[in-house]
Formats: structure tokens, sequence, C-alpha cells
């Protein structure tokens, strides 16, 4: 089950998608592409704005950690 996290910042990425900068250290695609994503507040920079504290559900968080051993 994902686990909710506040949105802190948006970075447009390589593939020219937006992509949400979570609490946890982590990252996002938010993509607005109908019918699969519905997403239009990621079309403008007054919108991403109005998005940032909001809570967004992290996939990654519920990755469990798997130790690799020392650095």
């Amino acid at each position: 089950m994902p686990i909710p996290r506040r949105i802190t910042g948006f970075h447009e990425g390589t593939d020219g998608f937006w992509v949400a900068e979570l609490e946890c250290g982590h990252q996002q695609h938010v993509r607005h592409r109908p019918p699969w994503e519905i997403r239009p507040w990621v079309l403008t920079e007054a919108s991403r704005k109005e998005k940032i504290g909001t809570p967004l559900e992290c996939v990654m968080c519920r990755v469990p950690f798997v130790y690799r051993g020392p650095a």
C-alpha cells in the first residue's frame, strides 16, 4: 500500500513530464495524459504551486529496503 507524502516541489524531467519532489526524498512523475492519467493541474506553474504541501502516494516508500552490505 502506497504511503502518502507531502509534495515539496516540482521539476521537469528529461522526458518532458513534470516530476513531484516528495518530503521523503523520493520523486514521482505526475503526468496529464487523458484518458489514462487526469492531472490538468500539472500544466501550469500556478496550479503546481497550489499542490505544494498536499499529499501524494509514494510508491517507493512501500518498497522494502534491501541491505547490500557496507558501501
